[in-house]
Parts: C-alpha cells; sequence; structure tokens
C-alpha cells in the first residue's frame, strides 16, 4: 500500500513539473502574449507613474488602444519582429505617434513589457 502511494506521489509530482515547464516555454517563447497592456508613464523617481490606458493585443496582428477609463482610442495592426525583439506598428494610432516596440520579458516569463516611449512602458502581468 506504502508502495502505491510513492509511485502515485511520483507521478503526480513528474506531471506538475512537466506542466509547470510547459507553461515556462510558453511564457518565455520570445513572443508578446496577446491581452491587455497597462501603459503607465513614468516620471521623477519619487513620483508614481501615470495610468494612460492599455493596449490590447489581439490575434491576427490586431492592436486596440484603450484611452483611461477604457474608452476607446484607435485600433491598428502590428507585428513581432522576433529578430529586433520588437513590435512594429504597422498603422493607426500608435504608427502615427512614432512609438517604438521593445520588447523584454521580466519574473521568468511572468511579465511582458513594451517600451513604448523612452518612459512610457505597456505592462501584461500573467497573475492579472
Amino acid at each position: 500500500m506504502l508502495i502505491r502511494h510513492s509511485l502515485a506521489l511520483v507521478a503526480v509530482l513528474l506531471c506538475a513539473s512537466a506542466l509547470s515547464g510547459e507553461s515556462e516555454r510558453k511564457a518565455t517563447d520570445g513572443a508578446p502574449r496577446l491581452g491587455k497592456y497597462k501603459i503607465f508613464s513614468y516620471g521623477r523617481v519619487s513620483a508614481p507613474p501615470l495610468y494612460l490606458g492599455a493596449v490590447v493585443l489581439e490575434e491576427g496582428g490586431k492592436y486596440k488602444v484603450l484611452l483611461n477609463g477604457d474608452k476607446p482610442g484607435g485600433e491598428g495592426k502590428y507585428e513581432y519582429d522576433a529578430a529586433a525583439k520588437a513590435i512594429v506598428w504597422k498603422d493607426g494610432p500608435y504608427k502615427d505617434d512614432g512609438f517604438t516596440g521593445e520588447f523584454t520579458i521580466d519574473r521568468e516569463g511572468q511579465t511582458h513589457k513594451i517600451r513604448l516611449k523612452k518612459t512610457t512602458i505597456a505592462t501584461n502581468n500573467s497573475e492579472e
């Protein structure tokens, strides 16, 4: 009986390990995940960042801009350039505004960041 319980526990641990490894690969495969990225502007070190709205990355290379209060602010198309590790805004308000798209992954894949301007960053956290 004890051996059966031990084998069952080992099987559960192996499955959990395999699943966590799979989610880790998906989270850090290099491409930005789809979903809502909250946009913050960072100023003085002593001041809290300002919330500016959000950008939503959707399937098919589409994005939607949400202003503060989730009011629609436009939409467009984007591509992810894996070699440059950046999002390229193909059209829409982010292209018109000359936003950059430098993409980084932090916290072992939990946080995806898109730099829009020097002090303006869009962030997507997996735990939200």
